[in-house]
């Protein structure tokens, strides 16, 4: 029991830290967005941005519940996830296809954003419905939840590349995606490594359903075929 409270407690640890990237990483065009921009968001965005929140907190309540050896809490509260869940795939495609519709050239950086964000929804979804389907193994579940997180961070890391301390702009936001997402994706890696010598099952199945459709999507962006396919 004391190793597996071990194992929750990194889990729990590094759902903090993709919470702190989230707050910070969207710290200037929603949470402070008044006190840098002027303009305003539609009512979509800020929806989208609430349940966003709302899912990070939620997988960080849920893990601190079970360190509390609080299960029949954690497994009340669970049912909370499912419109979070849903919110955010119904949310993020809707502004996905806002932006779509903006997108004036197969060249624009934009189509790496919008094709990025439909494959991390794709990935999230299933990732999310593996984890309630193997949630008997703690160990797997929590992995599997983990990745269905990183799934989504992406656009938190690219907000990165806008901050006035770092002002590289559009054209570097998706190196400073991808960049992000594989340094904990690496680090899943490392720790099952460092823990049992071998890479879990559970964290293979959360690379794989991470970085695919990733791979799909930028090729469809750098092709044009996503441009084509949207309009």
């Amino acid at each position: 029991m004391a190793t597996r409270l071990d194992e929750t407690r990194t889990f729990v640890l590094a759902h903090l830290f993709l919470f702190t990237v989230v707050l910070v990483g969207f710290g200037r065009t929603f949470y402070l967005r008044p006190l840098f921009l002027d303009h305003g968001l539609s009512f979509t965005l800020i929806c989208h941005g609430v349940l966003l929140t709302a899912w990070f907190g939620f997988v960080v309540l849920q893990g601190l519940l079970v360190l509390k050896r609080r299960r029949s809490w954690h497994a009340r509260v669970a049912w909370f996830g499912i419109p979070v869940v849903a919110g955010v795939l119904v949310t993020g495609t809707l502004v996905n296809l806002h932006v779509a519709h903006e997108i004036e050239s197969a060249r624009s950086p934009e189509n790496m954003f919008v094709w990025a964000n439909f494959m991390s929804l794709v990935s999230f979804a299933l990732l999310v419905a593996s984890g309630i389907k193997f949630r008997g193994s703690p160990s797997t579940h929590q992995r599997l939840i983990f990745f269905a997180s990183i799934s989504i961070i992406g656009p938190a890391f690219a907000r990165f590349a806008f901050w006035p301390v770092v002002g590289l702009g559009l054209n570097f936001a998706p190196a400073f995606a991808m960049a992000g997402m594989l340094v904990l994706i690496l680090s899943a890696v490392a720790y099952d490594l460092a823990r049992s010598r071998r890479v879990m099952r559970a964290t293979v199945a959360g690379l794989a359903g991470v970085i695919t459709p990733l791979i799909a999507g930028t090729a469809l962006a750098i092709s044009g075929m996503g441009y084509a396919l949207l309009h």
